[in-house]
């Protein structure tokens, strides 16, 4: 609509962020459709556990989703990582799991005014230190900086801090560092005004920095909750997770009930001294708008390497069928046809290797059985399975013949069309359960 106000929320949290957000995706995507955005971003704590729900809900009602995360640097300070492409989204999943194996990313070292090491008191990092000690050392932002735009993040931000200390030569190396790492265009300094004490004064002085190292500026929201009314349940939830009651956690919760997705109009008017903040989520927007979850992941499986020579469709029917002359000494008919049925149609899903790399890995899970348990079999867990197979790929004869599942689906007369059929809409779900002594070495 001409005249219309365009302004993307950027930095939105849903139930996903545990114990915090206070929306479901799909109560977040809905009220943005009543509002009249056309684009809007998640970025959970730490994750992208609900990136995908979020983008499917927002593809259904007419709204491009941009997917993201706000993530916790080692010091506990926060910043707000957006995908711009595929590749970007890569980067930043490959920078959640260095965060959730106990390696967040290293913040900004800070300079003093004489250009020395400036002394400040250190944060408990959100992530604990791996045990390895060839893994302690924490990750760098800028080994994943492709495909990535970086804002500055919320109050508790490296940036946000500094400004609000009254630290300014060091804010200013901070986010020359950023630039350093990200690039100019890429790197963008947070405003959010939500009535907290401070809010217009840091303000005010983000916009000074960021004019002065000619770099972008964008407002955002830090929403929280779809409605305002959801601040109650918010409050509930941050007491839930700090282990106390509402009283108990006062300084823990947030100061208001203004962190609630916003109309685009009541964003403008807030942003009314900085119109630019609003014109730079629009471009923020349309440059991340190239990259869908739910449409570009593009994802394919490995080709499985044999080594006998034999394609991945002839290993698996070989495989399959030395088990069956054991299994069924005295097949009939049917039995037969059953695993030629099925052997056809995994192989015109081009799905053999598939079926075959699972079946490695329950062959791995022997090995990792063995070396735990050791030779000794009298000890009560040394009756479990290593691996098993359960859900609907029971059904499957050839997951039967291959290891992945005890059940024989012909004896309990079992159908294979709800796990396999010829217009499977996606991969089929094979669910493998491990015993727990063998679980984290595998």
């Amino acid at each position: 609509m001409d005249g219309a106000i365009v302004y993307t929320e950027l930095h939105l949290h849903t139930a996903f962020s545990f114990l915090d957000g206070a929306s479901l995706p799909d109560d977040m995507v809905a009220r943005a459709a009543e509002l009249g955005y056309t684009s809007l971003a998640i970025t959970d704590h730490d994750g992208v556990h609900g990136a995908m729900e979020f983008a499917r809900h927002a593809a259904e009602s007419g709204i491009t989703p941009i997917t993201g995360a706000e993530i916790t640097l080692a010091d506990g300070s926060h910043i707000t990582l957006l995908a711009e492409s595929r590749v970007g989204y890569g980067n930043l999943c490959r920078l959640l799991t260095n965060i959730h194996h106990g390696r967040p990313p290293s913040p900004v070292a800070l300079l003093d005014e004489d250009g020395g090491h400036a002394t400040h008191p250190p944060h408990r990092p959100e992530a604990e230190p791996d045990p390895e000690p060839s893994s302690c050392l924490p990750c760098t932002l800028d080994a994943y900086a492709e495909g990535i735009i970086l804002l500055t993040g919320c109050r508790r931000g490296q940036l946000a801090r500094l400004i609000d200390a009254g630290r300014l030569v060091e804010a200013k190396h901070v986010l020359q560092t950023y630039v350093a790492w990200f690039g100019a265009s890429n790197v963008v300094v947070e405003l959010q005004q939500n009535f907290v004490f401070g809010d217009t004064k840091r303000i005010a002085r983000l916009v000074a920095l960021a004019d002065q190292l000619g770099l972008r500026y964008a407002a955002t929201g830090n929403v929280h909750y779809h409605d305002k009314s959801r601040h109650h349940l918010q409050d509930v939830i941050v007491a839930i997770r700090n282990r106390t009651t509402l009283d108990g956690c006062h300084r823990e919760r947030r100061p208001n009930a203004e962190f609630f997705l916003r109309s685009p109009a009541e964003m403008e008017a807030i942003f009314a001294d900085y119109p630019e903040a609003i014109r730079t989520t629009e471009l923020i927007a349309s440059r991340c708008a190239g990259f869908n979850l739910v449409t570009d992941l593009g994802y394919s499986f490995p080709d499985y390497q044999v080594n006998s020579g034999e394609s991945q469709d002839e290993y698996l029917a070989r495989v399959a069928w030395e088990a069956f002359e054991a299994r069924y000494p005295e097949s009939e008919a049917h039995a037969r046809e059953r695993l030629a049925d099925e052997l056809r149609l995994i192989a015109s899903l081009n799905l053999s290797g598939f079926f075959l790399m699972y079946r490695d890995l329950l062959e791995l899970s022997k090995d990792v059985a063995r070396d735990l348990r050791g030779k000794d079999r009298t000890g009560s867990r040394s009756f479990l399975p290593p691996g098993r197979g359960r859900g609907s790929a029971v059904s499957s004869i050839v997951c039967y013949l291959i290891g992945l599942s005890p059940v024989d689906p012909l004896k309990h007369d079992l159908y294979v069309g709800r796990f396999l059929n010829a217009e499977l809409p996606s991969i089929p779900d094979i669910d493998l359960d491990f015993p727990r002594e063998i679980r984290e070495r595998l």
